[in-house]
């Protein structure tokens, strides 16, 4: 990596750094994460943890956890799932999601687990006599209330956003199995390895990219505050729609035209559907010298560890692979 390429890298990884760092610590039911933007953005991933053990974990309902040694943990998200993958013995996980068991791109670390199809299915969780179960709670509050009435011991992991939120669930699931510096290497690991994947590519060879899918003759996208965002960027692409929307939007074809990306990052066999769609034609992505990058959705949309997976695939298809070390 030339002088320039290691100058990039830095730049990239320090963003990546201090937009995680501030919620990196594990929220012990004793300390809480400092207030300050500056203070937070000064501590490193690898010094987020807290020096003392806490007695218990403060999720992200509020709700304080005593930590101990458990035993039979059943993950409800595919966040969880990849992180007890990556940071839990396998014989002290009992179950993994059955969407994550089918569609993950790493499902074959799943086998011989019960699977959680749906935690409204109380009853089938209480079978499992799971000593804790991981998700990441979002929408009706009322359906984890219900799983804790049922007597469950439950951690709430908070909203799937890309690595803001992601690195701190990393910490808390480590921090929830016993093994703090577990997290700590693999927030690193998910840091740098994000910002390694286009950390050739200069500002100026940096094309404009969005993602896009359709459902039903509607338009729908991923960028700023979401996995999404996270994933293009590290690919060596700026995002479009990065600076006038938020979240996960509706758009109308002529926002879309309006925006009129380079490059397109679009579901598996979505390609034709949105570059065949009046109008959409026109787009530059769906021209020569435009690029649509198709993916499966459940790689692509993964808020979890495999977005380097998904930005490396990306960085692939639009600037080639990076070139061998020397």
């Amino acid at each position: 990596m030339n002088a320039i390429a290691w100058i990039n890298y830095g730049a990239l990884a320090g963003a990546l750094a201090l937009s995680v760092a501030a919620a990196a610590l594990p929220r012990s039911s004793d300390q809480r994460p400092p207030a300050g933007r500056q203070d937070a953005a000064a501590r490193s991933v690898e010094a987020a943890a807290p020096a003392a053990k806490p007695a218990a974990l403060e999720d992200h309902a509020g709700v304080a956890v005593p930590l101990r040694d458990f035993r039979r943990i059943a993950s409800a998200s595919t966040v969880a799932d990849a992180l007890l993958v990556e940071l839990c013995e396998p014989d002290r996980v009992i179950a993994f999601t059955g969407y994550g068991a089918r569609r993950s791109p790493r499902s074959y670390r799943y086998a011989g687990k019960a699977l959680v199809e749906d935690t409204a299915d109380i009853e089938a969780l209480l079978a499992l006599q799971p000593d804790l179960v991981l998700l990441n709670g979002y929408g009706d509050p009322r359906r984890i209330a219900r799983l804790r009435e049922a007597g469950l011991t439950v951690y709430d992991l908070g909203p799937m956003r890309g690595l803001a939120t992601l690195v701190p669930n990393v910490h808390e699931v480590a921090a929830l199995v016993g093994y703090p510096e577990r997290g700590r290497q693999l927030a690193t690991a998910l840091v740098q390895g994000m910002a390694s994947v286009a950390a050739d590519i200069q500002p100026s060879q940096r094309r404009r990219g969005m993602y896009l899918s359709g459902y039903g003759g509607r338009l729908f996208g991923g960028t700023a505050g979401t996995s999404y965002n996270d994933v293009l960027t590290s690919a060596g692409l700026v995002d479009a729609a990065a600076a006038a929307h938020s979240d996960w939007p509706e758009y109308t074809p002529e926002q879309v035209l309006t925006l009129d990306p380079e490059v397109l990052v679009t579901n598996t066999g979505m390609r034709k559907i949105l570059c065949g769609q009046a109008g959409l034609d026109r787009l530059r992505a769906c021209s020569a010298p435009g690029v649509v990058v198709e993916l499966d959705d459940a790689l692509v949309g993964d808020p979890g560890p495999a977005m380097l997976d998904a930005a490396q695939a990306i960085r692939s298809a639009v600037h080639g692979a990076p070139a061998a070390p020397r």
